[in-house]
């Protein structure tokens, strides 16, 4: 019986001397982790306010990112008003016609330098046309912005620089508020912890078994959704030619671009463009609309994918607000070039960019928004 006892007690003594190594290893992983995320955020060009979850840019920031897997790094220079843009002074000189440039990433340039994007290349475009007025197209964009986010961007920074125009870049997932939707899954600190996660992904078993206890637990709410889980539907591209196919896509991005065929979310982008105006109106200054569309919308051709398209013109012509729907010309490009017009799912390549500038540069001129500035 001693013996026995003694064999039980050394193993049990290296079984916890195992459990102990393995739990020592995880804390130096996520330890490991946590310095190499603290590493990259000190690298990052916005920060995240915690309180509020609203981002900004950080002025005078200069990173390169590689946005694209394979693709040149990019810079990234923010100036000292913190915008990603040219040094500018907010003072107008006299005869300058200014245009404000108000959107997400799409605006912002995602993927591509800073004179590639629309809002630089349609800047240049206006100064060759028009060689005796001086014309300036600011960008006061940043990654993953609703309305929400735009408008208050627009009150507290935008009009200082006294725009004759407010461009608004609009895209389908701009009804999302700041933070998120309610059902939205959230990041909690089950989510931060690196090891933890990589160990409940190992299978789907696991994975199910992890999602039961942080709902039983009250870590997780149990209709919270992934906004990303269009992805695996997306990949497929069975929606190209297959119209449930396209339907299902939709409706698994209802927390992202999908919401935009969801008819509540409409009553939420109404208020925030009635606003939007008002603000505008109130600084003497003209407000115009640019509706970018998603890819899907430019590869496949049913016709209940322009719906957003239709609501969103119908808010505007309500409003008397210039309206230009690019998906049309984006539709037409598909088809007469060979470049690809899409890095992924929404952000233009540089060709999509300056033909964008082109389309944006005569709807300017039609619509004769770039008359005397104020």
């Amino acid at each position: 019986m001693t013996r026995i006892n003694s064999y039980l007690k050394e193993n049990f003594i290296n079984f916890l001397l195992l459990v102990g190594t393995v739990l020592f290893t995880l804390l130096l992983i996520e330890v490991g982790h946590s310095i190499y995320k603290l590493i990259r955020s000190s690298k990052s060009y916005f920060r995240i306010d915690q309180t509020t979850q609203e981002r900004y840019l950080i002025p005078g920031m200069v990173r390169e990112k590689k946005f694209i897997k394979n693709g040149p790094k990019i810079t990234i220079r923010i100036n000292s008003l913190g915008w990603r843009d040219r040094e500018i002074s907010l003072e107008k000189k006299e005869d300058t016609f200014r245009i404000v440039a108000l959107g997400d990433s799409i605006t912002f340039g995602w993927g591509v330098e800073l004179h590639e994007t629309y809002v630089k290349q349609l800047e240049t475009i206006l100064k060759k046309q028009n060689s005796y007025k001086n014309y300036e197209v600011i960008n006061i964009s940043i990654e993953d912005l609703g309305l929400q986010e735009e408008l208050k961007l627009l009150k507290q920074f935008g009009l200082d620089f006294q725009p004759d125009l407010v461009l608004l870049g609009f895209y389908l997932n701009d009804a999302r508020p700041i933070g998120g939707f309610p059902n939205e899954s959230k990041p909690t600190w089950f989510h931060r912890r690196y090891t933890l996660r990589k160990i409940v992904n190992l299978t789907p078993l696991t994975k199910s078994m992890a999602k039961k206890a942080l709902i039983k637990l009250g870590i997780m709410t149990p209709n919270a959704s992934s906004r990303f889980r269009w992805i695996d539907t997306f990949t497929t591209r069975e929606w190209v030619t297959n119209q449930d196919k396209m339907k299902l896509l939709i409706k698994s991005a209802d927390l992202d671009w999908g919401v935009a065929w969801k008819s509540q979310s409409w009553t939420a982008i109404n208020q925030y463009i009635q606003e939007m105006q008002e603000v505008t109106q109130s600084a003497d200054c003209s407000l115009a609309v640019i509706c970018f569309p998603v890819s899907v919308q430019v590869e496949s051709d049913f016709t209940f994918l322009d719906k957003p398209q239709q609501h969103l013109s119908e808010i505007c012509s309500s409003k008397s607000i210039p309206f230009l729907n690019l998906l049309p010309s984006f539709r037409h490009w598909n088809t007469t070039v060979e470049e690809p017009l899409f890095f992924d799912l929404c952000h233009p390549t540089p060709l999509a960019h300056q033909k964008t500038a082109q389309v944006i540069s005569k709807f300017l001129d039609t619509e004769r928004l770039l008359l005397t500035p104020r």
